[in-house]
C-alpha cells in the first residue's frame, strides 16, 4: 500500500532543470513527497514531481510560504546557483537542515563578496573592480582586455570580454541591467587554459573528484566567454595538481565548508593558477552524470546527505578519459535533435541529454541558458575521442519547430565536415 501523503516527509525542490529530475527520483526513493517550485509552466522536471508550484526560485518569501504551507521537511536545490541561497534562507527560517548558513550562501552567490573573500584569504584571483553606476567605469583602472559580469546572475548570462572603452561601457550597462542588485564587476582578463575542478569538502580535508579542461569558443573572438564542452581529465602538471589541491583547501577554509560538494573554475598559465569563481554545489548541465560516470561517485546522493547534515562518505575515486560537447543554437523556437539515438546505438556516443522542451524560445545570447543539449564520448586516446566527436557533429541535426537547422555551426570549427 502506498504511504499516506499526509504522513510522508515533504521535500521542496527549487528549479525544474534536467539534473533535478534524478534528484526528485532519489528523494522519492527516500520516501519524500516532492513539491517542485519553478516559474515555468512546463519545466523539465515537472512530470517527475508530485506537485508543481509556479513561483520564482529567487523569491525568498514566496518560497518560504510554499515550504511553510506544505510543512516541508527539506528545501533543496542541488545544481542552481541563486536557488541554493533561497534554499538556505528558507531552511534557516524554518529550522530545517542545510549544507551551510544563509550568510555563506549570500557570499558565494554574489561575485563581489566572493572576490573580496578570495583576496582576504590569499586565494589567487584576477584583479577586479565593482560598480553600481556606469559613471564609475573611470575608476576601474584595469588594463584591457577585461571581463565584465553581473555580480548575481545565474549561469554565464551577461559575461563579456571588453577590449575597448566603447565595449566596456556597453557591457557594463548590460551587466548592471541584468543584475538584481544593479551591481557589476570588471576584472582583468587572464590568458590561459580554463579548467573546472569538482570537489567534496569534508572536515579538515577536501577530496578532488574530477578535473576538466574547457574547449573555448574561438570563432566569436572575445565576444562571449563560453565553452563548447570539455576534456576530462584536464592536462595538468604535477606542480599544478599540488597547487589545485592547496587552492581547494583554502576555498573550503575561507567559506567554512565542511560537508558539501563544491567546484571552482580557474585559469592556468604554465604552473600558475587564477581562480575565476566557485560554488558550493554541484555544477549544472552534465556535472551530475559526468562525475558518476567518470569517478563512480553519485554526487546527487552526496548533495542530499549534505542538505540533511549527514556526514558525507565516499569510495575510492576512479577516472576515465572522455569529452563533452554542448549544443548551442541560433534564436528561434527549439524543435528537436535527430541522430543522437543512432550515434548511441552505434557505440559512438556514451550518453546524450536534451535540456529544452519542444517549442522553447531561444534568444541570441550564447550562455549556458541557451544550450539545448549535449553528448559525451569516451576513448582510450585523445585522438579516438576527437574522432568520435567529429562523427557525431556530422551526423546530427538540431532544428526549430519548422524543421530548419539552427545549430550554431560557426562555434564548432574543429568539427566541421572535411
Amino acid at each position: 500500500m502506498l504511504q499516506d501523503v499526509k504522513c510522508q516527509k515533504r521535500a521542496v525542490i527549487l528549479g525544474g532543470t534536467s539534473p533535478h529530475i534524478e534528484l526528485i527520483q532519489k528523494l522519492k526513493i527516500r520516501g519524500y513527497y516532492t513539491i517542485l517550485v519553478d516559474y515555468l509552466e512546463n519545466p523539465l522536471a515537472k512530470n517527475m514531481a508530485d506537485k508543481h508550484v509556479r513561483e520564482s526560485t529567487l523569491d525568498l518569501e514566496k518560497v518560504y510560504e510554499v515550504a511553510k504551507e506544505n510543512n516541508a521537511d527539506l528545501v533543496i536545490s542541488a545544481c542552481i546557483d541563486q536557488a541554493n541561497a533561497t534554499a538556505c534562507y528558507v531552511a534557516e527560517k524554518l529550522g530545517l537542515p542545510a549544507p551551510y548558513s544563509y550568510d555563506t550562501a549570500k557570499k558565494v552567490t554574489n561575485k563581489k563578496l566572493m572576490k573580496q573573500i578570495f583576496k582576504e584569504n590569499l586565494i589567487p584571483t584576477a584583479d577586479f573592480y565593482t560598480l553600481d553606476h556606469i559613471s564609475q567605469i573611470k575608476n576601474a583602472e584595469l588594463p584591457f582586455p577585461v571581463v565584465v559580469k553581473p555580480t548575481d546572475c545565474n549561469s554565464s548570462k551577461g559575461v563579456r570580454r571588453a577590449d575597448t572603452g566603447k565595449e566596456l561601457e556597453k557591457y557594463v550597462e548590460m551587466a548592471l541591467h541584468l543584475s538584481r542588485t544593479h551591481c557589476a564587476i570588471i576584472e582583468t582578463f587572464c590568458e590561459g587554459t580554463e579548467i573546472q575542478v569538482d570537489c567534496i569538502a569534508q572536515t579538515n580535508t577536501v577530496n578532488i573528484l574530477m578535473t576538466r579542461q574547457k574547449k573555448k569558443i574561438t570563432d566569436e573572438k572575445g565576444l562571449v566567454l563560453q565553452s563548447v564542452g570539455s576534456w576530462i581529465p584536464a592536462a595538468l602538471s604535477k606542480e599544478l595538481k599540488s597547487k589545485i589541491e592547496l587552492v581547494a583547501l583554502k576555498i573550503a577554509s575561507a567559506f567554512k565548508l565542511t560537508n558539501t560538494p563544491f567546484f571552482f573554475q580557474a585559469i592556468v598559465q604554465e604552473d600558475n593558477i587564477f581562480v575565476l569563481e566557485f560554488a558550493p554545489r554541484i555544477g549544472g548541465g552534465l556535472s551530475t552524470y559526468l562525475i558518476k560516470a567518470v569517478t563512480g561517485i553519485d554526487i546527487l546522493d552526496v548533495a542530499i546527505e549534505s542538505y540533511l547534515n549527514r556526514e558525507i562518505v565516499i569510495d575510492k575515486v576512479k577516472e576515465k578519459n572522455c569529452a563533452t560537447t554542448l549544443l548551442y543554437v541560433n534564436p528561434g523556437k527549439f524543435g528537436g535533435i535527430t541522430g543522437l539515438d543512432k550515434m548511441k546505438e552505434q557505440g559512438i556516443i556514451m550518453e546524450y541529454f536534451i535540456y529544452k522542451s519542444g517549442g522553447t524560445v531561444i534568444d541570441s545570447d550564447v550562455s549556458s541558458n541557451n544550450r539545448v543539449g549535449s553528448f559525451v564520448v569516451e576513448g582510450k586516446t585523445t585522438e579516438e575521442v576527437a574522432k568520435k566527436e567529429k562523427a557525431v557533429m556530422q551526423n546530427i541535426r538540431v532544428v526549430d519547430t519548422e524543421g530548419k537547422e539552427i545549430l550554431k555551426k560557426e562555434l564548432y570549427g574543429l568539427y566541421k565536415a572535411d
